[in-house]
């Protein structure tokens, strides 16, 4: 069979389609960009404002919303608190202005759209001596700043920075002062006393309490806000070597729980939002943009924030999806100003955390191994001619002194060296990305590009596993007229992974291997005698059978995803204070599967006297199993709000919504058996059984939703939210529920009595809340439909099958909703001109109606339904701290804390025994069931006169586990395995994780700065006793160095472990027992990194307008008290998989 070398690969001719539809699409946006900012602005904008005993600042924001100016001005200058009347009708901007400011020493310029308030001083500068300063204004990176006012101070004299951030100024006293000002930044005044050129690099200055957060269908200030929300920009991932954005937001913002299971880039983060959700599982709403999307597969450098709705009354709106919580993301988008094109790359090199440390001396793991073999069965794991052998190699490690043959057999008695040979020291990562963005008044537009690469661990690059993403992020804004605008967004995020196939490939197969296992046939003079060499020369080289190595040859195993959204939005604002926004998106997802298995040679055994040396091993059974999954999602969201602040004292903003989403998935499985030749990969080219399945579901969400603002004298806050949600998931009379909040704010700082507090206390708020919402989660789609089985049936009386239905099971009639109460309490702090910010949160949580299995009668003759019958509260609290300030001209220093701790209870459970194999009333979440250590037996007296541990084990001796009699019934036992009778166990620990933390200090001196961030909780953890798992000595095969240290015999009588024993075989000593409770806690470096920002003066020259170059490191460093190789963060399992990594990174970002 020939190949057709110009057939496309499966997937890349429909990936080519997206991106030449993705090419044209971002053309026609620049083309529609650059028109709209030919379109010119009209200055014969007429204004009608009626606002009576009203702060300046809310009158200046009413002109900004009926036209296109902006204001600019110092708040040192002028005082916009002050409350006056003002009543206009079909007046220019001059007309208004001079009414706003009539009698107030207030007058103003116009530059363009921009408007500059100065204080008036007729006779500033009039005798001095006039000249014109030029000069550049920089943001702290050294990025140019366009549109920062440049003032004389106490004059009228300034002017606008250009596209480039450059200014000239005529007509300045030699003697004056130049104030600098930009939203966001910290004012700046410079004397240009001697000085003809001004170059300025202003600061971003903590918004604080004016903070806009992304709330449901919109956004709010922070001062406002009643519900428990938390944010982080985009800065808090910027410049980190992070594959998803999970790796960036982990320990960032308190009570969002992030873990990482491994390193694996196929693997996606796990999301939690305040502690454990429900016993049928659970997990946060994850909003990018507006609709539901994997937060891992896409760009993190597209991230803009990440806004955390925590409570019921943040989360209501969005009902029965966010009983959990919600996480918003939004991606970034232009910026006013010129074009901006950046390009950044990173180059990494990442290295494995935790490696098993394993004995390569021969001679002391035969020893070893005997010793523990021969304490749990009576007989040595080698005989003497191993031991013999090994130590003769350890003395003179010569080829010769490596192999032997006894009774024909082939022995090794060398160190194969596996570890090293298999896992490389460095994995390399590399990144790119590109963005082109930028704005005008009446559009806007952002394109990223992005390519992600990261090999695994394998040393052999040929078989290595390979992983690869691509991002594309278009977006474009336009502002049709006053009323109308319209939006667009693209995205396309694909992944491709490429890894062996063989079932036994992870990394645990490492500790399979024993330092004297053959790995490949050897070249020796002769084998059984002289002279046979050539009878056994087709053998060297060949791998055996029982390592990872033969099978990197037999296949792979491949997947390909494309994700593509497309959303069209649309805002019409016809009435001021009126606006109605709604947007469709459309969601195709495509996965294509493939795994391959072809045989190999391989030698399965080591006698050279045995006929069949080389079989097919694990590969005898080859085949290829394709699979196709085909999704579509479809989301359609529209809303009004209607803002109604005219009464100086009173603000209320209404909102009414409607939400409607529907999905479609489908799956197509083949698979074919016997391969014609493993060089062609395709169901055809099989002669073997062949196997079809598939299937298909369908889900779709409907509500109607709304909420409601009061705010009187910016000092009493009301909040409401409500959706009335439906669910396919639900029969059709239990889909509907509706699912209220109610949040209350008290802005204490604004009283009355507080007002001698003003020079240091910026805000001080307390906050409650209460809200009620649903959980539609659940197992599978259709959990109210009976399901019959079918299959196949051997007949009774001959041979042959038939096929089969089978009965199908009962459902519930009252199958419902779990429902999810929350209430919360907090208190939100800012100080010292807002350099000091604090932010605390208590709350309790029931999860009520959880579905359970019951027990019906035997004579049911079939499983009982499950039932909404199980309880759960969740108790816990948060805290976020921030300082910032500024040293001099040149330091700054910033420090965030983020703290957070959780408990879960079961309140309610039918467990009518008491099992501990079942949940039951009580219980906390994580509790750890157990033995108590009393000691490692040290005498034969000792284990003579303890209590009986038959039931665990037999032949006990000094150097096992002493198990505490806990119940003082002379023997060790697990009881009934109740509550009523556990034994002579109880709870040992606690897997929860606990006050979880983050800490990140910052510090910027002139063009250089230093991020580092820590990260860090508290658990107990238990390890598994599984066999193959690592931590216990000889639960493996292979040996860790610290077994010969660490395990007990005469002179080692203090030892952590017991003496030696193959726990693989015999667990009476790896029992779940109090001694090996592991302390969890830890505190990890997750991030340190060190940026420069290239001086102006050089990067000009070359045509930029800023130039980064940054090394980044992650999870440099720890400290645990775990016992290695255990790792703190991961603790899904015992076996060693994907390491978690130390990534070391050299970044390079460019803007021209």
């Amino acid at each position: 069979m020939k190949k057709n070398c110009n057939e496309p690969e499966p997937g890349l001719s429909r990936f080519k389609k997206i991106m030449l539809v993705m090419r044209l699409t971002l053309f026609l946006l620049i083309i529609a960009v650059f028109s709209t900012n030919a379109a010119t602005y009209g200055q014969n904008s007429k204004l009608d404002l009626n606002m009576q005993n009203m702060q300046i600042r809310d009158i200046l924001g009413q002109i900004e919303d009926q036209s296109e100016y902006t204001f600019m001005y110092d708040n040192n200058q002028i005082d916009v608190l002050k409350k006056v009347s003002l009543d206009v009708k079909s007046s220019s901007i001059e007309t208004v202005l001079e009414e706003l400011f009539k009698g107030s020493g207030v007058t103003y310029k116009i530059i363009n759209r921009h408007i500059m308030l100065y204080p008036k001083d007729e006779n500033a500068g009039a005798s001095q001596q006039q000249k014109t300063i030029t000069g550049k204004v920089a943001d702290s990176s050294g990025a140019p700043l366009p549109g920062v006012t440049v003032v004389v101070k106490g004059t009228t004299n300034g002017t606008i920075t250009d596209t480039d951030g450059k200014y000239s100024l005529p007509n300045v006293a030699s003697d004056a002062v130049l104030v600098f000002s930009f939203v966001g930044m910290r004012s700046q005044e410079i004397s240009v006393a001697g000085k003809t050129s001004v170059y300025v690099r202003m600061d971003e200055e903590s918004i604080g309490i004016e903070e806009v957060v992304a709330v449901g269908y919109g956004t709010q200030k922070k001062a406002n806000l009643t519900g428990a929300v938390s944010m982080a920009t985009s800065e808090r991932l910027e410049n980190r070597p992070i594959v998803a954005a999970g790796q960036g937001l982990q320990g960032v913002i308190p009570n969002l729980n992030i873990s990482i299971r491994n390193g694996d880039p196929t693997e996606s983060a796990d999301y939690n939002i305040r502690g454990f959700e429900s016993i049928n599982g659970g997990s946060p709403l994850i909003l990018v943009d507006g609709v539901p999307m994997d937060l891992e597969s896409i760009n993190p450098n597209d991230i803009k924030s990440v806004s955390v709705l925590k409570d019921a009354s943040a989360a209501a709106i969005y009902g029965a999806r966010a009983a959990f919580g919600v996480v918003l993301v939004e991606t970034k988008q232009g910026a006013k100003g010129k074009v901006n094109v950046t390009f950044s790359t990173e180059q990494s090199l990442a290295k494995p955390i935790c490696l098993l440390d394993i004995i390569t001396n021969p001679y002391d793991y035969v020893t070893l191994r005997n010793q523990a073999s021969i304490r749990t069965s009576g007989q040595p794991a080698y005989d003497d001619d191993y031991a013999e052998g090994t130590r003769k190699w350890v003395e003179n490690p010569t080829e010769e002194n490596a192999w032997g043959v006894v009774n024909g057999v082939l022995r090794f008695y060398g160190n194969n060296n596996f570890r090293d040979r298999i896992i490389t020291d460095f994995s390399p990562q590399e990144k790119y990305d590109m963005t082109v963005s930028g704005a005008s008044d009446k559009a806007s537009y952002f394109v990223s590009f992005g390519y992600l690469n990261k090999d695994g661990y394998l040393k052999m690059s040929d078989k290595n596993e390979k992983f690869k993403r691509y991002n594309v992020l278009m977006k474009a804004d336009f502002k049709i007229n006053n009323w109308l605008s319209l939006d667009e967004k693209i995205v396309f995020n694909a992944q491709m992974s490429d890894k062996p196939n063989a079932d036994n490939y992870d990394l645990n197969s490492i500790v399979r291997i024993t330092p004297i296992q053959m790995i490949e046939f050897p070249d020796l003079d002769y084998y059984l005698e002289p002279g046979d060499h050539d009878k056994y020369a087709q053998y060297i080289g060949m791998y055996t059978d029982g390592t990872i190595l033969p099978y990197l040859n037999s296949g792979r195993k491949t997947y390909t995803t494309n994700d593509t959204w497309l959303t069209q939005g649309i805002t019409i604002t016809p009435l001021k204070g009126l606006k109605f926004r709604g947007d469709f998106s459309y969601n195709t997802y495509h996965k294509d599967y493939q795994m391959v298995v072809s045989k190999v040679d391989v030698i399965s055994s080591s006698d050279l006297t045995a006929k069949g040396m080389v079989t097919n091993g694990e590969t005898s059974n080859d085949f290829i199993e394709n699979q196709a999954n085909y999704n579509q999602y479809y989301v359609f969201n529209t809303y009004g709000e209607y803002t109604f602040d005219k009464f100086s004292d009173h603000y209320l903003k209404a909102m009414v919504g409607f939400n409607q989403e529907w999905g479609r998935n489908t799956y197509i499985n083949a698979k074919a058996q016997s391969l014609l030749t493993p060089s062609v990969t395709d169901l055809n080219a099989t002669i073997g059984t062949q196997y079809t399945k598939g299937g298909k579901s369908h889900v779709a969400i409907r509500g109607v939703f709304y909420r409601l603002n009061y705010s009187y004298k910016d000092k009493y806050l009301l909040e409401t939210n409500g959706r009335y949600d439906g669910t396919s998931r639900f029969p059709k009379d239990s889909r509907f529920g509706f699912f209220p909040s109610l949040s209350l704010g008290w802005r204490m700082s604004n009283e009355p009595f507080m007002e001698g507090t003003k020079n240091w206390l910026d805000n001080l708020k307390i906050r409650a809340s209460y809200g009620e919402l649903g959980n539609q989660l659940l197992s599978d789609f259709y959990p109210y439909i009976t399901t019959m089985g079918s299959g196949l049936s051997n007949y009774i009386m001959s041979a042959g099958q038939t096929p089969y239905v089978s009965a199908s099971g009962l459902v519930s009639p009252s199958l419902t909703w779990e429902k999810v109460a929350t209430q919360n309490i907090g208190l939100d702090v800012a100080l010292f001109g807002q350099r000091l910010d604090i932010s605390a949160d208590a709350y309790i949580r029931d999860t009520k109606d959880m579905l359970m299995n019951v027990e019906y009668p035997d004579i049911l003759g079939t499983d009982a339904p499950r039932e909404n019958a199980a309880d759960l509260q969740t108790k816990g609290w948060e805290l976020s701290v921030t300082w910032h300030d500024k040293i001099g001209q040149d330091w700054q220093y910033r420090l965030n804390l983020a703290l957070a701790d959780n408990t879960s209870e079961i309140t309610k459970y039918e467990n009518p025994t008491g099992a501990l194999s079942e949940y039951y009333v009580g219980q906390k979440i994580g509790d750890i069931w157990g033995y108590v250590t009393q000691g490692i037996f040290q005498t034969d007296e000792e284990v003579a006169s303890a209590a009986d541990q038959s039931q665990l084990g037999s032949g006990w001796l000094p150097g096992d586990i002493h198990y505490a009699d806990l119940n003082d019934d002379e023997k060790i036992t697990a009881g009934s395995n109740t509550l009523a009778d556990p034994g002579d166990r109880k709870i040992i620990g606690n897997s929860t994780a606990r006050y979880s933390f983050g800490i990140n200090p910052e510090l910027k001196y002139k063009n250089w700065s230093l991020n580092i961030f820590f990260q860090g909780l508290f658990r107990d953890y238990l390890p598994g006793n599984g066999s193959w798992n690592t931590f216990y000595p000889f639960n493996i095969e292979a040996a860790e160095k610290y077994f010969l240290t660490e395990t007990w015999n005469e002179d080692n009588r203090d030892a952590y472990f017991a003496a030696p024993h193959l726990a693989s075989h015999d667990k009476k000593n790896v029992q779940p027992q109090s001694r090996y409770v592991q302390n969890a806690a830890y505190i990890r470096l997750k991030n340190l990194t060190l940026n420069y920002n290239l001086p102006q003066m050089w990067i000009n020259k070359v045509g930029l307008n800023k130039a980064q170059i940054y090394f980044s490191g992650m999870n440099l460093c720890e400290y645990t008290k775990m016992h290695k190789p255990l790792d703190p963060e991961s603790t899904y399992t015992v076996a060693q998989e994907y390491f978690l990594q130390r990534i070391f990174t050299l970044g390079v970002k460019v803007t021209f």
